[in-house]
């Protein structure tokens, strides 16, 4: 399975730290394209304190600091493994 897709299997059980989800990918660079894909088609949400952090931070966020982050299933995000 596709670190993509274990992303979106996990996130079935609810919304996850960013850097639990970062362990997921085998590397850095490997999980800020991944993310940015399933960020930009719209299966996942990237929070901030309950709140969608809008696109333009999202590669800042996910080359740096991790901390304070939230994934969230998006229904798109749900439909493609259901």
């Amino acid at each position: 399975m596709s670190p993509e897709l274990e992303t979106l299997d996990q996130l079935q059980g609810g919304d996850m730290p960013l850097s639990v989800i970062r362990q997921v990918y085998p590397d850095q660079s490997r999980f800020a394209r991944g993310m940015l894909g399933l960020l930009g088609a719209g299966e996942v949400q990237l929070l901030e304190n309950a709140v969608e952090v809008p696109k333009w931070r999202w590669n800042a966020i996910l080359n740096g600091d991790l901390v304070g982050f939230t994934v969230s299933l998006t229904n798109a995000g749900a439909a493609r493994i259901g």
